[in-house]
C-alpha cells in the first residue's frame, strides 16, 4: 500500500529535526509540514509525496493544521485540514472550528482526533455529553460538511483496561465540492500497534460507482432497429 498523504496527530514533537521525521515517516513521505506540541501535548504532522503534490499554502490555528496541496499532473488543488482537538475546554475549539474554510471552489477534507463524540452509539458506557455533541454537530453544520462513514468498526479508541472504556473520536468529514470531485470516497480501519487509537485509512478515486450486473431496458424492444440487431446477432 502506497500512501499519498498521512496525516498524524497528538505527536507529542516540536520543531523536530529531518532525522526525526525521518524515523516515523517513508521516504516517500518526505515533504511535510508540522504544527508544534505545547510542551508533551498535542502535535500535528501532515506529510505528503513530493512526486504527487507540491505545497500551495499552510495555515495553523491552536488545534488545527491545514495545508492546500497541488497535483503536480494537472495543477489541481485539494484542502487537507488535519485536527487533533483538546480533550477538556472544548469552547474554543468549536470557535476555532467553525472559522476554518477552504480556498474558494477547492475540495476539503477535515479529519483527525477530534476527542468528541456526536451521539451516545460513538461510546460503550453512558458518560455522554449531550451538550458538547450538540455544540458539535451544530459546528459541523455551519462548515457544511458531511462525514465519511467508517463501515468496519465502531470506535477508534480505547483506554486498554480490562473491562476498557471505547469511544468513537477519529473521523473524516469532507465538503460538497470534494463529494463532487471524489465520488469514491472510503474509510476503513487498519490493525492498531502501540496507540491506543485505531490508524484509519482515507481511499480517494474520481470514478463513479456503477453496478456491475446487466440490465435490460424494455424501451429497446420498440426500437426500429432492435429486431435486426438481434437477428444479425
Amino acid at each position: 500500500m502506497q500512501v499519498a498523504i498521512a496525516c498524524l496527530q497528538e505527536t507529542k514533537l516540536s520543531s523536530p529535526d529531518s532525522r526525526k521525521t525521518r524515523s516515523f515517516l517513508t521516504s516517500r513521505l518526505s515533504s511535510h509540514c508540522i504544527l508544534d506540541s505545547i510542551g508533551a501535548a498535542g502535535g500535528v504532522i501532515t506529510a505528503w509525496d513530493p512526486n504527487l503534490f507540491s505545497l500551495i499554502s499552510v495555515t495553523r490555528t491552536a488545534n488545527t493544521l491545514s495545508v492546500t496541496l497541488s497535483f503536480n499532473l494537472d495543477g489541481s488543488s485539494l484542502h487537507v485540514t488535519n485536527i487533533y482537538a483538546p480533550s477538556a475546554d472544548k469552547t474554543h475549539f468549536f470557535s476555532e472550528l467553525r472559522s476554518l474554510s477552504p480556498p474558494p471552489d477547492t475540495p476539503w477534507i477535515l479529519l483527525g482526533d477530534f476527542n468528541l463524540t456526536r451521539s451516545p452509539a460513538d461510546k460503550n458506557n453512558t458518560n455522554f455529553s449531550m451538550h458538547e455533541a450538540s455544540l458539535f454537530n451544530d459546528s459541523l453544520n455551519d462548515l457544511g460538511v458531511i462525514e465519511i462513514p467508517l463501515r468496519d468498526r465502531a470506535y477508534t479508541w480505547s483506554n486498554k483496561r480490562e473491562s476498557p472504556t471505547l469511544v468513537r473520536l477519529d473521523r473524516v468529514f469532507v465538503d460538497l465540492i470534494w463529494s463532487a470531485t471524489y465520488p469514491k470516497t472510503t474509510l476503513n480501519s487498519l490493525t492498531r500497534f502501540t496507540s491506543d487509537h485505531v490508524p484509519l485509512l482515507v481511499s480517494v478515486t474520481t470514478a463513479i460507482p456503477r453496478p456491475s450486473c446487466f440490465r435490460y431496458d424494455r424501451s429497446w424492444s420498440f426500437h426500429e432497429e432492435f429486431r435486426h440487431l438481434i437477428a444479425n446477432s
